[in-house]
């Protein structure tokens, strides 16, 4: 879930991407476009996940990474007393 400054920074088309509603990620009822995008780590490795972008999420100005789409494709390991995580590619 990104912010949909980015969509507009990609040059994607809001009136042609498939849109929901969505709650929880800024406040309720927030409308969300949806598009499939490559997202490359710079590390030999490039993604194809199915994106959404909302403006509930312009006031953070980063983006959420899930399970589905980024997380499935990695052993990830979260060390929260260090403040640090761990992602094998």
């Amino acid at each position: 879930m990104f912010p949909i400054s980015f969509a507009l920074a990609l040059g994607l088309d809001l009136l042609k991407m498939p849109r929901q509603v969505t709650g929880g990620v800024g406040n309720t009822g927030n409308v969300t476009y949806y598009e499939t995008v490559d997202i490359d780590l710079g590390i030999g490795v490039v993604l194809n996940p199915l994106v959404g972008f909302t403006a509930g999420m312009d006031a953070q100005g980063i983006g959420l990474l899930g399970q589905a789409g980024f997380f499935e494709h990695f052993r990830v390991e979260f060390d929260h007393a260090n403040t640090a995580f761990h992602i094998d590619t």
